[in-house]
């Protein structure tokens, strides 16, 4: 078992967007009518230091013709892609995440007309080495300083599934201990597990750990923004909720 492990994973019930109907996994006899039964719910928070940064950069470009627009903004985008490379980044950590074309208008004396086009063209960057996120992001946005601009900055790990797993596996052990506290509070005896529904991504609940910095005039801050910030980097972490229901004897 490697370190940070949570020990052997355990089967678990199908995951199920938070807020939407889940289904049921029987894990014990189901009980019969008039069985006596307890339902409880579980939580789960699971933390780790993040080791891996998301960044989603966006460049535009305004021109006369829509076709010159984009062929504009393409030619930024390459640019920034081939910046990116030689700064480390591997080729399958640099994706386009959204592209678009809108319209530039002015109003004139008969109305709004359009003067042009606008093209912009949004990717997101996966920087593996966080000690070097802050010379790497600084190489890119200075690649084009007036036509790009940070949008988000979020930090993320590898290993996304570990992280899932230790919060089902304290979230269960929430669960089985609340009605165990219950079962003696009412003198039973706490028989096995009948059902469990699980929901993820609980309100509030965010894997990634998003993080504030400086937009076009302050790509310059970004090396001792995030230098500043390295020593307190926010968590990353994972919620689990979880209803069980157990028979009682």
């Amino acid at each position: 078992m490697r370190a940070g492990s949570c020990g052997p994973r355990q089967p678990v019930a199908t995951a199920t967007p938070f807020g939407q109907s889940s289904r049921h996994a029987p894990l014990g006899s189901a009980p019969g009518a008039g069985a006596a039964t307890i339902s409880v719910a579980g939580h789960g928070v699971t933390r780790r230091a993040p080791d891996l940064m998301r960044v989603v950069l966006a460049v535009e470009a305004v021109r006369e013709r829509a076709a010159a627009a984009m062929a504009a903004a393409g030619a930024i985008a390459d640019h920034l892609f081939a910046v990116a490379r030689s700064a480390g980044i591997a080729a399958e950590d640099i994706r386009t995440s959204d592209i678009a074309l809108t319209p530039e208008r002015a109003e004139g004396p008969y109305g709004a007309r359009v003067t042009g086009y606008r093209a912009g063209e949004a990717f997101q960057l996966t920087i593996r080495r966080l000690y070097h996120a802050g010379p790497t992001l600084e190489m890119v946005a200075d690649a084009c300083p007036s036509q790009v601009r940070i949008e988000t900055v979020a930090f993320d790990v590898t290993d996304q599934e570990e992280l899932r797993c230790c919060a089902r596996q304290a979230a269960y052990a929430d669960a089985l201990s609340r009605a165990d506290h219950y079962a003696r509070l009412a003198g039973r005896g706490l028989g096995p597990l009948q059902i469990l529904n699980e929901q993820t991504g609980s309100p509030g609940a965010s894997r990634l750990a998003a993080f504030p910095i400086g937009q076009a005039g302050g790509v310059g801050h970004i090396g001792p923004t995030l230098a500043a910030a390295s020593a307190e980097l926010p968590s990353v972490q994972e919620q689990v909720t979880v209803q069980a229901v157990f028979a009682i004897h």
